[in-house]
């Protein structure tokens, strides 16, 4: 379980570094050498950072449910 729980907490890590080999692997090859690879490369990393700075915040795991006033007296 505690493998688990650290795998969870560091998916956003290894997603980023998976990421970075991808795009040094696609950076390398010759077609991303020419001045629109060079483009399509650089808007791509900047979609992916956009999209890590814009919702890497956001949890995908369902919130708790807010204990209603009913439940007050089971507490």
């Amino acid at each position: 379980m505690a493998g688990l729980i650290r795998l969870i907490r560091c998916w956003r890590a290894a997603l980023v570094l998976l990421l970075l080999a991808g795009m040094l692997w696609l950076a390398s090859n010759h077609h991303s050498q020419s001045p629109a690879g060079v483009l399509g490369l650089f808007g791509f990393g900047l979609f992916i950072s956009l999209g890590f700075i814009l919702f890497g915040q956001q949890r995908f795991e369902p919130s708790p449910a807010k204990p209603s006033d009913e439940d007050q007296h089971l507490a």
